[in-house]
């Protein structure tokens, strides 16, 4: 037994010197306070030419749709906002069918546009119309 307690008192000193023995009262973790969900705007072609409203934070999406007419389908370039200081890009794209995408940070109080172009890709022996589609939303970030 006195060989037990020999052993014990170094095995306990090297346990504290490499940082293994349990500290005798932990200090509880500080909680950082609950961050406020931000909100995402959802904003499709329905949404041409209106005004959408987002807080600064938030995410707008942009979802545009090809638009099929007759003999030809509009594919849209993928949208843009005109003032970045308000609405700051994040993505973009296009897909080969032609919807198109796009994702915003709602970055400072302000106003922007964000628009996109369509361009026409005729079914076979068909023409495409002298003109481009022209989608726009304006929003308003307070």
């Amino acid at each position: 037994m006195t060989a037990l307690r020999l052993l014990a008192a170094p095995a306990a000193a090297l346990a504290l010197a490499l940082g293994l023995a349990p500290a005798a009262t932990a200090a509880p973790a500080a909680v950082p306070p609950a961050a406020v969900p931000l909100a995402t705007v959802h904003v499709t072609d329905a949404a041409g030419g209106t005004t959408v409203h987002a807080s600064v934070g938030d995410t707008v999406q942009v979802d545009l749709a090809a638009l099929r007419d007759h003999t030809v389908t509009w594919h849209w370039y993928a949208p843009a906002a005109a003032t970045a200081a308000v609405l700051a890009q994040t993505a973009a794209g296009a897909d080969p069918n032609g919807d198109s995408h796009a994702t915003f940070t709602a970055s400072s109080a302000g106003t922007s546009d964000i628009t996109a172009v369509g361009r026409c890709v005729p079914d076979p022996r068909t023409v495409c119309p002298p003109f481009v589609a022209r989608w726009k939303v304006t929003v308003v970030v307070s």
